[in-house]
């Protein structure tokens, strides 16, 4: 039986990621490795790069890699995300919404993943979704073990079964952040609070009993799913075993599943050697059928289940299988684009220039560009004050020329048509720039004199709008904390922010690493 690292469920520091998956590359009991934020999209220390780059280093050492998608897809901004996940053939999916199920159907892809949140508890959605290409099914962490074993059983062909053995139960998903709300904050100005809880944040009732976890937008258990004592009840049910990373002892506790599992120690010995390494008390309660916070001691268990007995409880499987599914009405079903190309991507004299650099110093610089991280800088107010007694006409040549030579990709044009022939103005706060353009009919950018009013005025400190171009902050976070102020047509505005949201900046790495 093989042992799998699940997805990262929190959010760490970006060096504290890199090490930890260090070493699970080099811990000889894990066999496969989930990577991908999977709970919030605002978690952004690793980039889709960042992941991609790990899970090529982890691969390399010898480890099987499966891609996640997130939980709760909210936004194009997630859908681009997700279809750019979807797209990378080098490694599995796990597939953890319908909406990722549907561009794998559509994409042709066969052998992924249905992860735990596609909630599959009877055998029909089960082979629907083997028969759009599932390969191996994670077993919601909820559903009792016989009838996991009689759903597997009741299948016409074996699949592969993976069932969520040690780690805080993922109970719930939400459009709000309750990190947030416990800090008094909006999930759009959540200041990344996640990142200070490294386990999440324990709720106690009244009498301070361990209740749940708050994570994000994700609610978990308080008390640790183990099934280390019950390994002779799972035997023969399933090929994997899924161990939830937490901030402490997730190799050491992989390292106890491998022992147990090569008969090296028993599994209640490793079981006893486990629970010094737990933050809360252990719970098996759903795997007997009882409720999650529920110990049910190995001793007092139900006998080891016997997958026959439990088949003829389902109903058989209904041919022919119903047509592909479609994604949920909450889920904008994606359209299919063509990937630009490099040479589509940039204008051609900018790709001519770039391509004149030797390949090691391009490399080089795309690298820093993925890496770096922009510090936080104020210009100086005399700089700001000489500027707005400059002519603004310069820097807004300089900005809309950039805008104009941005590639389709970056910046399409057919989205931004309602903002044709209507005044815009960027102000720069502490550069003292305020800069008036418009969008022409034939669909370029040309500077507007200034002195008329403008019907959208966005303005900003220079570090913002270049976090902001960078992707290291998004619209929402810097207009709830104040940094980004929009005046005037509030539809224009929207416009542009959801804009800047489906950017796909990444595409100029691409053409400067190629």
């Amino acid at each position: 039986m093989k042992l799998s690292l699940g997805p990262l469920l929190y959010y760490w520091p970006r060096q504290r990621v890199l090490d930890f998956y260090n070493e699970a590359a080099a811990c000889e009991a894990v066999d496969i490795i989930y990577l991908g934020e999977t709970v919030c999209s605002r978690r952004h220390e690793l980039r889709p790069d960042d992941w991609l780059a790990l899970a090529a280093e982890l691969s390399g050492a010898g480890k099987e890699v499966v891609l996640s998608t997130q939980t709760l897809i909210e936004s194009e901004s997630d859908l681009k995300t997700l279809r750019r996940v979807i797209d990378e053939k080098n490694f599995r999916i796990e597939a953890n919404d319908m909406g990722a199920v549907r561009l794998l159907a559509e994409a042709g892809r066969r052998n992924w993943i249905a992860g735990p949140t596609l909630n599959i508890f009877n055998p029909v959605t089960l082979a629907l979704l083997v028969d759009e290409g599932a390969s191996r099914w994670v077993v919601p962490p909820e559903m009792a073990g016989e009838n996991a074993a009689g759903l597997r059983a009741g299948m016409p062909a074996r699949i592969e079964t993976e069932i969520f053995a040690h780690g805080r139960l993922p109970l719930a998903y939400s459009a709000r952040c309750f990190t947030a709300r416990h800090h008094n904050l909006q999930k759009d100005a959540c200041e990344f609070r996640c990142l200070s809880d490294s386990d999440g944040i324990l709720l106690r009732t009244r009498e301070g009993e361990p209740f749940l976890t708050l994570n994000g937008t994700q609610t978990q258990s308080a008390r640790v799913y183990n099934l280390l004592a019950d390994l002779p009840e799972i035997a023969g049910h399933a090929e994997i075993l899924r161990i939830s990373p937490q901030s402490g002892h997730t190799l050491e506790t992989a390292a106890l599943f491998r022992a147990a599992l090569d008969a090296r120690l028993s599994p209640e010995a490793a079981f006893d050697a486990c629970r010094a390494l737990m933050p809360e008390a252990p719970c098996n309660g759903f795997w007997y059928g009882r409720a999650g916070l529920e110990h049910i001691p190995h001793e007092t268990a139900s006998p080891t289940i016997s997958a026959p007995a439990f088949a003829p409880a389902f109903a058989p499987i209904p041919a022919p299988i119903p047509a592909p599914i479609s994604a949920p009405a909450s889920v904008p079903a994606p359209a299919v684009s063509t990937p630009v190309s490099p040479s589509a991507a940039m204008p051609a004299a900018v790709l001519s220039l770039i391509r004149l650099l030797p390949a090691g110093l391009r490399d080089r610089i795309a690298q820093k560009l993925r890496h770096a991280r922009l510090p936080a800088f104020t210009l100086p107010a005399p700089l700001a004050r000489l500027n707005a007694k400059l002519p603004q006409f310069p820097a807004t040549l300089a900005l809309t020329t950039a805008l104009n030579l941005a590639p389709e990709a970056l910046l399409p044009r057919a989205a931004l048509s309602p903002l044709t022939g209507r005044r815009l103005r960027v102000c720069v706060s502490d550069a003292g720039f305020s800069l008036d353009f418009t969008l022409g009919a034939n669909g370029r950018f040309r500077p507007c004199r200034a002195g008329a009013a403008a019907d959208l005025t966005i303005s900003a400190a220079l570090r913002d709008f270049i976090a902001l171009a960078l992707r290291e902050e998004d619209a929402d976070t810097l207009f709830f904390g104040r940094r980004l102020h929009m005046e005037g047509d509030t539809g224009l505005g929207v416009l542009v922010k959801n804009t800047l949201d489906t950017v796909d900046w990444n595409s100029i790495l691409v053409e400067v690493s190629g």
